[in-house]
């Protein structure tokens, strides 16, 4: 790894597990040649929450979940692109943690797998690849949110509502 942050071609490669058993154990992470194993991966895995529906014993507290994370993407994102221009290495790594295992909790298993492995770009302290996957970051975010608003939220869903 080079001192300025930024990183060679191998050393910003990684082959990062899959988080869901849709995607094939060898996918290649999203910066790669191999992209369409990652499109492979689920944007919104519903059984996810239909599973966290059934743990918790009351679909309202999982709705109010996925909610939640719905009304703090854009700070959850703000967060992180924030850390990583300031390459503050510890609230990179706090956020880029916290969207990996948020989105994971609510289906968002692309997303949750492109955190991972912007959160293994910060450990090896490369900047310059997590800043360029910023906007595909993004991207998935809102698309994440919408899946979730249309497939997993009845129509005018507020925490409210029981």
């Amino acid at each position: 790894m080079s001192i300025s942050g930024s990183c060679t071609e191998d050393e910003g490669a990684y082959h990062v597990p899959a988080l869901s058993a849709a995607a094939p154990a060898d996918a290649d992470a999203p910066g790669t040649d191999a992209g369409s194993a990652f499109e492979d991966i689920p944007l919104v895995d519903l059984l996810v929450l239909q599973d966290l529906e059934s743990q918790l014993a009351q679909p309202a507290v999982a709705r109010k979940f996925a909610l939640d994370y719905i009304e703090i993407w854009e700070q959850r994102y703000l967060n992180l692109t924030n850390a990583i221009f300031g390459q503050d290495r510890a609230t990179a790594l706090d956020a880029a943690i916290s969207l990996k295992i948020g989105s994971a909790m609510v289906g968002g298993l692309r997303l949750a797998r492109l955190a991972e492995d912007i959160e293994n770009m910060i450990r090896s302290g490369c900047w310059d690849k997590g800043q360029s996957m910023l906007e595909r970051v993004s991207d998935l975010g809102r698309q994440t949110v919408a899946q979730l608003r249309e497939s997993y939220l009845p129509p005018g869903y507020s925490a409210e509502q029981p």
